[in-house]
């Protein structure tokens, strides 16, 4: 946010709020860091108007003066305090926990910790502007982040799965795995949902044993070839016979959870694709060459509107990609290692999407190649890789900003893809 809004009059007020489930703690002080008052407040309705109501400049004997108020990025409790504030008018700020925490030891010199203090720390803070821009979204791109996040933890939960699945195999039909790496192949679902023991395919005739594999594909084509592989590797398997009914009935209960996530994943990809439409932003970054939609919404879900931000390096520091030096006296740090103090998934899904933009992507490639190759301090292959991260987000800042598609042969000057004026 603008640091006008920190700017305090001599009759203004800093509103420090420490945020939690149940109750608020509130502390009022003055521009010079004079407290006023301090009370607390349930987390309700109710318990927001009593604050509104008891902070008034004019209830604090300051009639001419305004307020201002002040909390951390705690969970999806400050989005709910943002949300009533900001449809009252109410300016408010957001400090980085991180801030507070530094700060509050630096003052106390002790790990001594209390809501009072946390809220005096959070004024303390705001009246010195040391505050971020954060604000709430704008709908569309809230619901975007919130869709996202359901989607990566559906995924995540099916790679967990999936990982099980495979440890299961290990002791139920090992060679299954020498098939099929990819547990997630329409032929190793369908195979897993049949139930069937290694000794049980064995003795099935082929053309049955094929039959029962169709019978479970859900509609997808099966090799027959990859099939017989299968059941031929049934009757030479090592495993031990004892007790792999129990264990291929609960690998078949793991796959049909797989099922249930993997619809659910196409069910929230496809919310997610009708809210990609609705975004000024989308139809400059699909034509980037490696960014597919699962790209294009991992980095537009944390980032938000392209609005918000003036300097292409700010998307950087958002992501936690920007080198960061550690020299102490006489010891020089070797190499700037990324600070990795940004956003975790941000950074994820920039990592995957510049890991296929140097396949698909000839300026990116380029870009590396020029890194690792050059006489004068060549990159190691990592660091050049951290290096396309970030030339992959400048891009991804102009283009957005200027509102222009991605174009190959267009000569990008740096002030375009790091500053707007």
């Amino acid at each position: 946010m603008s640091d006008d809004r920190c700017r305090l009059g001599s009759d203004d007020v800093v509103i420090g709020l420490d945020l939690a489930s149940a109750e608020h703690q509130a502390v009022v002080v003055t521009a010079a860091g004079k407290r006023l008052t301090r009370f607390r407040m349930p987390h309700t309705r109710a318990g927001l108007e009593e604050l509104l109501r008891r902070t008034t400049p004019a209830a604090l004997g300051r009639p001419g003066g305004a307020r201002v108020f002040a909390f951390e990025a705690t969970g999806h409790l400050w989005e709910a305090v943002a949300y009533v504030l900001r449809a009252r008018g109410e300016p408010y700020v957001v400090v980085n926990p991180l801030a507070t925490f530094r700060v509050r030891e630096a003052r106390q010199l002790s790990r001594e910790k209390t809501d009072l203090t946390d809220a005096e720390q959070i004024a303390e803070l705001c009246r010195t502007g040391l505050v971020t821009r954060t604000q709430l979204e704008a709908r569309p791109y809230l619901a975007l982040r919130r869709a996202w996040g359901e989607y990566a933890r559906l995924r995540e939960e099916r790679a967990r799965l999936k990982v099980l699945v495979a440890h299961q195999l290990y002791g139920l039909f090992p060679e299954f795995l020498r098939v099929w790496a990819d547990l997630l192949q329409p032929g190793a679902l369908a195979v897993l949902r049949t139930g069937l023991t290694h000794a049980a395919m064995a003795a099935l005739p082929l053309t049955e044993f094929v039959a029962q594999a169709r019978a479970h594909g859900a509609g997808h084509r099966l090799w027959r070839d990859t099939l017989a592989q299968v059941h031929r590797a049934a009757a030479q398997t090592m495993a031990c016979p004892d007790g792999l009914d129990v264990l291929a009935r609960e690998v078949q209960r793991a796959v049909a959870r797989i099922d249930m996530l993997t619809a659910h994943m196409t069910a929230v990809a496809a919310e997610i694709d009708s809210m990609l439409a609705e975004l000024e932003e989308v139809p400059s970054l699909r034509p980037i060459p490696g960014l597919g939609w699962t790209s294009v919404a991992g980095l537009l879900a944390p980032v938000g509107a392209i609005t918000k931000y003036h300097h292409g390096r700010q998307l950087i520091k958002l992501a936690g990609t920007n080198p960061s030096r550690r020299d102490s006296g006489q010891t020089v740090g070797h190499g700037q290692r990324m600070s990795h103090r940004g956003r975790a998934g941000l950074r994820e899904v920039l990592y995957l999407a510049t890991i296929s933009c140097l396949q698909h992507n000839p300026r990116i490639r380029a870009h590396d190649d020029r890194l690792i190759q050059r006489p004068d301090r060549p990159l190691p292959k990592m660091q050049a890789l951290g290096a396309c991260m970030n030339k992959l987000l400048l891009y991804a800042f102009a283009v957005m900003h200027r509102r222009e598609a991605f174009q190959l042969d267009h000569d990008w000057p740096r002030t375009t893809m790091a500053r707007v004026a």
